[in-house]
């Protein structure tokens, strides 16, 4: 395993070399390792809870759910996010063997400690995809989910969903949520 070298700038491939044999995951901002937190129960119930969901939901549809530990490259930028959820039906590759290019959909269960970087930061990053459909910010400490979708212009748009009857319909992929089993905790 190789040691992280503080205050220092890293390449695109010395980040995968570091990522492959360590044992923390980081994010990768412009040669910036950034290290991630450890996660709650909670977040973890929530994150398999929705894994099971769009597995069971998606899988037979030709999509591909990931939870947590794969990457996605920003298109045109020097990052890589390690989205809570991520769901593509992109061919699997030799050069998306740790990394996926295209998502259709991206999770971030937020807590207090990530709540900006989840909403405002990835927020901007993530609408770079020309691929995203929809992007969920899913609350850990209280039962809402802000759907961030793009309408068929091509804009995009908020919903939040607090009710525990709510059903979020997310119609390009033919499914819908229903908030009160994602809560089911």
């Amino acid at each position: 395993m190789k040691s992280i070298e503080l205050n220092r700038t890293y390449t695109p491939a010395e980040y995968f070399l570091l990522e492959e044999s360590g044992e923390v995951r980081h994010e990768f901002i412009n040669g910036n390792l950034i290290e991630m937190s450890g996660a709650s129960r909670e977040h973890h119930k929530i994150c398999k809870k929705l894994l099971r969901f769009f597995e069971t939901y998606l899988g037979k549809k030709g999509y591909e759910t990931f939870i947590e530990n794969m990457k996605v490259k920003i298109p045109g930028e020097r990052i890589y996010y390690y989205p809570d959820i991520l769901i593509t039906n992109e061919q699997e590759t030799n050069e998306n063997r740790y990394v996926q290019f295209q998502p259709v959909l991206l999770a971030e269960v937020v807590s207090e400690s990530s709540r900006k970087m989840d909403m405002v930061d990835k927020l901007i990053q993530y609408k770079k995809f020309s691929s995203l459909k929809y992007y969920l910010i899913v609350e850990q400490d209280k039962r809402e989910i802000i759907v961030v979708s793009r309408n068929a212009e091509g804009n995009w748009q908020n919903e939040t969903y607090n009710q525990p009857d709510a059903i979020i319909n997310l119609s390009s992929l033919e499914i819908q949520i229903n908030l009160q089993e994602i809560y089911a905790l």
